[in-house]
């Protein structure tokens, strides 16, 4: 360990001059911008994410020392800083394990911000900055030192971290408790009365204490071990609740997944397995998700914690075993990629909204960044998940590929054309680019090429249905022609504006790839939802029976629900299906039109409504896009028509008029 990480106690200065000396050369920067992960980036990345950490705290012992106050009845926090670097000093590893533990980089930034009035909070100030005493006390017992330090109680439970949490049965939401040891035994009095005893094992529980738990798994000589962090005070999402105590059972499942899980990227992946190793260091449980809808997330704050579902059992072991794989890379990307920008920014500052094929909402630059680098990876995934698996899993693997390689490319060549990217962010997304571009030679069949073609251009045309506003001129116009019975106006053909405001009922437009992963990896189940039996399982939220008509291949009968659907408002996701659609129909003229509003279903959706309002009466979906394709007929280069419906997968930002974030 370097001299600098070995005393937290040193001057704001000399910690933050330590941490600008972080920064990755130029051949680890060129293994981070890829779409593999390296064990030498992710050890690069945990010694700057430590020096960070260390600067935090102390620049959050500074703040609290100048605010005496704000310690309310505990010890000033000089002391509990005074404490931890003595356990430093007695063993070094232990505290970096304690620095370095997610929820103490959570915490850390929240009081921070608490400090400096940009976030508010419930608990008492006091509270939250005890929790520095708290880390005091799990590092002098993890040092094995003689000690007392009062810290913080919530609702009579007292959390050590790394360590577990101590509970007593309390009507008091805000209190202090004492930890204390001596010899070696440790133990947490609450206001003078009882006592928990800490376990020798701390992971162990006993009475009144419950221990923190770890999975370990070992593979071929690959180690991976997690704290699960089912006792976590900070969320790793803000506004999430709480994670619940696991009961063994559920421990149990988890081990087993993650055992699968491991010994399938040690065996296919062993080089992103060796990354993982070292820099996936907790995980915060989350109730199963749906069928191939695993949720998880990670944070910035919280480097090598993942949020995750539990693996699910509606599907076969080795889907949920590929499921919660392919999972744990894309969360373990975001955090690769959060521990850079803590070195150094990648963008300008850009207020713009953008689309993501992989999100339902309208996504910042830097989030589009974050996707495009979580999403590179799941492609390379996949692309080795062709070469391993067969049968249903083989199919399924290559649908992923394709479908991650195609909107990985997409985004990253429009990210690339951004003027907002500085020399970092245009470096990485070039990396990135030159490995998605390197698999264009890779066959696939032409089937998988097909439904992921499909996928994703059925999402797009979802989200510009729910998110794009269209010129309110240009519909008026059009309105207005209607209503006149005359031809549309050039307007229609020549405008591609608006604005994007977000739509906070776009949910599930992923509902296409979704369907078309079920009917891969279970036909009966899809067979039996075509043919209207009730869902056995968590596998078909927000798909109708237009939906699956498209995915099940009867194009005329999805054209039919879907203008059924638009006409009786039941969700603007029916207008994007309906629009592509109507521009694949190849007995229509020229389709010129029909294309271009294949691109722009928020327009056809407008005029409707524009329409509906003026007169009363709903117009037949289908009559009005056949009237509006009318108004390319003859026009220059008219926007979308070189490119087809197909195309919308390849186009992922919006046009700089569409793109400002707006208001209302």
């Amino acid at each position: 360990m370097r001299e600098a990480d070995r005393s937290p106690v040193r001057d704001h200065e000399s910690t933050s001059s330590h941490l600008s000396r972080h920064r990755l050369d130029d051949d680890l920067l060129r293994l981070l911008c890829s779409t593999g992960e390296r064990h030498q980036v992710t050890y690069a990345l945990l010694d700057a994410e430590y020096s960070r950490r260390l600067l935090m705290l102390r620049l959050l012992v500074d703040e609290v020392a100048a605010r005496p106050a704000a310690v309310g009845a505990l010890a000033p926090a000089r002391e509990a800083w005074e404490l931890l670097a003595r356990a430093q000093r007695r063993n070094p590893d232990a505290v970096r394990r304690l620095l370095m533990d997610p929820q103490t980089g959570l915490w850390a930034a929240h009081v921070l911000r608490r400090l400096r009035g940009s976030v508010a909070d419930d608990a008492p100030l006091w509270s939250d900055i005890g929790q520095l005493h708290a880390l005091a006390a799990a590092g002098a017992v993890l040092a094995g030192l003689d000690f007392r330090m009062p810290v913080p109680a919530r609702e009579g439970a007292v959390l050590l971290p790394c360590l577990g949490q101590a509970r007593f049965a309390t009507p008091d939401p805000w209190g202090v408790a004492e930890v204390s040891a001596h010899g070696g035994a440790a133990r947490v009095r609450l206001d003078g009365g009882p006592v928990v005893d800490v376990p020798a094992d701390a992971t162990r529980d006993g009475a009144g204490w419950w221990g923190m738990r770890r999975l370990s798994t070992s593979h071929r000589g690959l180690a991976l071990a997690l704290t699960v962090d089912d006792l976590a005070l900070y969320p790793v999402v803000a506004g999430t609740a709480r994670p619940a105590r696991l009961d063994e059972a559920a421990v149990r499942r988890w081990q087993q997944a993650l055992d699968r899980a491991w010994a399938l990227l040690v065996e296919d992946h062993r080089e992103r397995a060796r990354a993982l190793s070292a820099g996936l260091l907790s995980l915060v449980p989350m109730p199963p998700g749906e069928r191939f809808r695993t949720h998880s997330a990670s944070a910035s704050e919280a480097f090598g914690c993942v949020m995750l579902s539990e693996p699910g059992t509606d599907g076969p072991g080795h889907e949920d075993t590929v499921e919660c794989a392919v999972t744990l890379v894309h969360e373990f990307r975001h955090t690769l990629l959060n521990g850079l920008m803590h070195l150094t920014p990648l963008t300008d500052d850009c207020s713009d909204l953008y689309h993501a094929p992989w999100r339902d909402d309208p996504r910042p630059l830097i989030g589009v960044l974050h996707g495009a680098f979580a999403f590179s990876g799941v492609a390379a995934f996949w692309r080795t998940r062709c070469a391993r698996d067969t049968g249903s899993a083989g199919r399924r693997a290559r649908f992923e590929f394709a479908l991650a390689r195609s909107q990985s490319r997409a985004v990253l060549e429009a990210l690339d054309a951004l003027p907002a990217l500085n020399a970092t962010g245009r470096a990485l997304v070039r990396g990135l680019l030159a490995d998605v571009r390197s698999w264009d030679d890779e066959a696939l069949p032409e089937s998988a090429v097909r439904m992921a073609d499909r996928a994703a251009a059925h999402q797009r045309a979802a989200w510009r249905a729910h998110h794009v506003v269209p010129d309110e001129e240009t519909v008026r116009a059009a309105a207005d022609s209607w209503t006149r019975g005359a031809e549309p106006p050039g307007a229609v053909a020549t405008d591609a504006g608006g604005t994007v405001r977000t739509d906070p009922e776009g949910r599930r437009l992923d509902v296409v790839a979704h369907l078309l992963r079920l009917k891969i990896a279970d036909p009966s189940a899809f067979a039996a939802a075509r043919d209207g039996a009730p869902p056995t399982g968590a596998h078909l939220h927000g798909a109708t029976p237009a939906d699956l008509a498209y995915v099940g291949g009867d194009l005329a009968e999805a054209e039919a629900l879907y203008a059924r659907e638009a006409s009786t408002a039941v969700r603007p996701v029916s207008w994007g299906g309906l629009a592509l659609l109507l521009a694949g129909r190849s007995h229509r003229a020229a389709g010129v039109g029909h294309r271009a509003l294949g691109e722009r279903p928020e327009l056809l959706r407008a005029v409707s409504g524009a329409i509906a309002r003026r007169s009363g009466r709903t117009v037949p979906p289908v009559e009005l896009a056949d009237w509006l394709a009318r108004a390319w007929d003859g026009a220059a280069n008219p926007p979308g028509a070189q490119s087809g419906s197909g195309s919308m997968s390849q186009s992922t930002r919006c046009s700089p008029a569409t793109a400002r974030r707006t208001t209302g």
